[in-house]
């Protein structure tokens, strides 16, 4: 299965575009970094080497397994010839495929049972979101990686007494998480509070597996923190001094553009208790999979399938201490209370995570990105295993057991129908994904394009269009729209009115003359707030000195809002002569047989 995967997974990777993956300059850098010079960075020396972002950071100031992992896989396939920026994915490729092993051993392992466990391995496996991250350069593959193997060594830990191999590996297994990203060190506490309860150390020799557990952590990824110690003292284990120190001297955005709820007024109840502007929603979207830049959404099946399994994960454990409750006031008393626990602190795992990574939207920055509750995957895995698993050890399931497994009169054949069925299901919503979604994002089909009424054009001799202007000192004459911005953030938010010009799929067309370059910005709402995410609620495109002639295309869906950003340079002068408007018909091409076709063919 591990070799299976790693196969998909490297096909995927092959076949996505550079850039597919969010921040996938930042994150080439970091591995890039290592694999031409044979070492980690030190900064500031190593800055001339590096890619820092316009928010003055760089991926070699986090943990990098991910990177490690990508540049000896890097070097490992030099011969291919393949350019490093997809030849690094492998390295996600091989971690994510490594998951799914280790899924398949902790839950084979916790519930003796090899047809639950392969179903855990294909429901993690085919998960949009996951493979996803599993097809391009990433850290998020290992701290997925590193929590799932820490899991496991937990899982073993609850069965099991502690060994000297097992103390080593947990150890190790510690240690990657440190190693992997700071979004999977949230399951620590987690983690050492099982150690607490569930350890015990064979002939009671604590001491040793004490020591061994912290030579594994060294070995694992406590030499990175060592490695980080030596470099910047003892005040900068983690790297955060050093990082703010590059922030201030290479900062070139606005820190006032990063946005975070508590800025926006928005308290943590209305996040989360009234669902403000529907977070949770996003949330449950993005972690089963809002692919790519956060443009390229998923159907139903995928949802409801992945929302299922999240659903009975998560209600499985107060059920099961319902349950307790229940047979306590009867004076029974319940069985496995240890595996209660253990599935208790995996619940109390997920809780963690979403605190977490909801503190930072509130807090820091609205990135409403469900890979950093990705780290804990494992422990709705489990859950909802249990919970199957549960059912089928149940009288009544036993009793209709006999008519789901079908097979030979001899016996010599036995298939049981619903790990069959189920299987199936996940095999045909995962095809239904790349189908209707994956492959006509990425490789599209050819269209037929064509404008329907015309251009539409607004008219500028009057402000009926505008509702209000910001950061724009504006003067209306015949020749149009005579614009000075008093900032880098200019801003004209039309009339509701003006929506009516625009249908589902538009042409937008302007005619302007500037005094300088610059970047100008159309965003569109359907009512709530605007959101800069291109091709979905916004459209960007460059301008030069003097007239300037621009086609935009945009797609408003349901449009309630509109807004445009003439530039992002303060004090530039700007007069909007025209704004058009024409709708555009998209329809294939009626004889269109192109399948999986490489981009560099012609068309």
């Amino acid at each position: 299965m591990v070799i299976a995967f790693l196969a998909y997974y490297l096909a995927t990777a092959m076949a996505l575009p550079y850039g597919a993956g969010p921040d996938y300059d930042a994150h080439f850098d970091g591995a890039r970094f290592i694999f031409s010079e044979g070492r980690l960075a030190v900064l500031p020396e190593d800055a001339s080497k590096l890619h820092i972002t316009a928010y003055g950071s760089t991926r070699v100031l986090r943990p990098p397994l991910s990177y490690l992992v990508a540049a000896a896989a890097a070097h490992s396939l030099s011969w291919t010839g393949i350019e490093l920026q997809i030849l690094f994915r492998a390295g996600s490729a091989l971690l994510c495929a490594l998951t799914l092993g280790l899924i398949f051993a902790a839950l084979n392992r916790y519930l003796n049972n090899r047809w639950l466990a392969l179903g855990g391995v294909l429901l993690v496996g085919l998960l949009p979101q996951f493979a996803f991250i599993a097809s391009h350069l990433n850290d998020d593959s290992a701290a997925i990686f590193s929590v799932t193997f820490l899991i496991y060594c937990l899982i073993r830990l609850l069965r099991d007494p502690v060994k000297p191999g097992l103390a080593l590996l947990t150890g190790v297994a510690i240690g990657f998480v440190i190693l992997s990203k700071f979004t999977a060190w949230v399951f620590l506490p987690v983690a050492g509070l099982a150690l607490v309860l569930f350890a015990r150390p064979v002939a009671g020799r604590w001491i040793f597996s004490i020591v061994l557990v912290g030579i594994g952590i060294i070995l694992g990824g406590g030499w990175w923190i060592g490695f980080n110690i030596w470099h910047y003292g003892w005040n900068d284990p983690l790297l955060f001094n050093i990082g703010e120190n590059l922030s201030t001297q290479y900062l070139t955005v606005d820190p006032d553009r990063v946005r975070s709820f508590a800025k926006e007024g928005i308290s943590l109840a209305d996040l989360i208790l009234r669902n403000y502007n529907h977070f949770l929603d996003e949330t449950l979207v993005a972690s089963i999979g809002n692919l790519d830049w956060l443009r390229l959404r998923l159907g139903l099946p995928q949802y409801l399938l992945y929302t299922t399994v999240l659903v009975i994960g998560a209600v499985y454990v107060p059920v099961r201490w319902l349950g307790v409750l229940l047979a306590t006031l009867r004076g029974v008393r319940s069985i496995g209370p240890r595996r209660l626990l253990f599935e208790s602190l995996l619940f109390l795992a997920i809780v963690f995570q979403f605190f977490a990574y909801t503190l930072y939207e509130w807090i820091k920055e609205i990135q409403i990105q469900g890979k950093y509750l990705l780290p804990v995957l494992m422990c709705p895995v489990v859950l909802f295993f249990a919970c199957i698993n549960s059912i089928c050890a149940s009288e009544a399931f036993k009793r209709w057991r006999p008519l789901l497994i079908f097979g030979s009169t001899l016996r010599a054949v036995r298939v049981p129908v619903l790990p069959v069925i189920t299987i199936g299901i996940i095999f045909a919503v995962h095809i239904d994904a790349l189908r209707r979604f994956v492959i006509p994002y990425y490789d599209p089909p050819a269209k037929v394009l064509g404008l329907g009424e015309g251009f539409r054009y607004l008219d500028l001799t009057t402000a009926t269009s505008i509702l209000f202007t910001k950061n724009i000192e504006l003067a209306i004459a015949e020749s149009g729209w005579h614009m000075q911005t008093t900032s880098n953030d200019g801003q004209i938010h039309f009339a509701p009115s003006v929506c009516k010009y625009f249908q589902t799929n538009n042409i937008l067309k302007i005619n302007m003359r500037s005094d300088g370059p610059g970047i100008l910005q159309f965003f569109w709402s359907d009512g709530g707030r605007f959101v800069d995410q291109m091709g979905q609620s916004s459209i960007t495109t460059k301008f030069e000195p003097g007239e300037n002639s621009l086609v935009l295309p945009v797609g408003t869906g349901k449009c309630k809002r509109l807004r445009l950003d003439p530039t992002n340079v303060s004090g530039q002068k700007i007069l909007l002569r025209s704004l058009s408007v024409a709708p555009l018909s998209i329809t294939r091409w009626p004889y269109y047989f192109r399948i999986f076709r490489s981009r560099s063919d012609d068309h």
